[in-house]
């Protein structure tokens, strides 16, 4: 029997268990990838107090060390559905756990485009992560589509690699001032607002979008960084209550359904940051530290 099971281990899952592990409650992580979630994805990170600058991956990294050495159990499973009877239920794609309690901090899958043709060409020049496969642009003209700080960090990363990166906004830049200067200030970043990619020009390859005020861009390759989708459908059976999408809770991280918690980007809130996951998940630890 468990006391407490967190699926996903990004900063929220894991601050969820460094807590709940200090509290004396004895936690489990399932996750089905890497932990770090999109942590991994981020080449630089400026704004988590402690760091002045450190790689994502790297924090990821240190993260999991410190909960490990505490002794939390991170296991590779695929949650598929989750029951409640006198207990919570929850069935992975290789094995069946049972818990007093749940957190879902599972995250978000990134959001696509829309725009016909997206899926076959992904990994023909369409990405979701400049980290992961900007490389393979060195030294050729590409675009990302956003103007949030994701987009405009991508935008940053992808300059150093690549001749010319045109930032798409659909209407004006959200990122942070800091950002927007930085952006600003680099000679092979080109800034086109008020436009959106109606169509892609390929064969088997990107070969460029055309924008709908007319204009082609002629690109390799594509990034999009218009944010993300939570995938929860693994609740549907415990009817939880959302809001677009995302799971609905308290100031104490309660969900609607008694004994079940949400963290992280997974939840309905105003901001999503690693700072505000990573609180996410101490508030859920103490809230079940009270109830427990």
């Amino acid at each position: 029997m468990l006391k407490c099971v967190i699926i996903g281990a990004g900063p929220a899952g894991m601050n969820a268990a460094l807590y709940l592990k200090r509290a004396g409650i004895e936690p489990i992580i399932i996750e089905k990838d890497v932990p770090g979630g999109e942590m991994l994805k981020t080449n630089k990170i400026e704004n988590y107090l402690g760091y002045e600058s450190i790689d994502g991956g790297e924090l990821a990294l240190k993260m999991k060390k410190q909960i490990k050495d505490m002794g939390v159990s991170i296991i590779r499973d695929e949650v598929l559905d989750v029951s409640l009877n006198d207990m919570f239920e929850i069935k992975g794609k290789n094995d069946c756990y049972n818990a007093d309690y749940v957190i879902v901090a599972t995250g978000r899958k990134p959001k696509e485009l829309g725009v016909r043709g997206e899926k076959k060409l992904i990994g023909k020049g369409i990405s979701y992560c400049a980290t992961c496969d900007g490389a393979f642009y060195r030294d050729k003209e590409v675009a990302i589509i956003g103007g949030g700080d994701s987009a405009l960090t991508e935008a940053l990363y992808l300059s150093d690699l690549c001749s010319k990166v045109y930032v798409i906004v659909r209407k004006n830049l959200r990122a942070s001032e800091v950002l927007q200067n930085r952006v600003k200030a680099r000679e092979n970043i080109v800034i086109l607002k008020n436009v959106e990619v109606s169509e892609f020009i390929n064969d088997e390859f990107l070969l460029g979008v055309l924008l709908n005020d007319g204009k082609v861009l002629d690109i390799s390759g594509l990034f999009i960084a218009i944010g993300g989708v939570p995938d929860v459908r693994f609740l549907n059976n415990l009817n939880v209550e959302t809001e677009n999408g995302y799971i609905k809770t308290d100031d104490k991280m309660r969900t609607s359904v008694r004994g079940l918690y949400a963290i992280g980007d997974v939840r309905y809130k105003d901001f999503y940051q690693i700072i505000t996951a990573a609180s996410d998940g101490a508030v859920a630890a103490l809230s079940i530290r009270e109830e427990a």
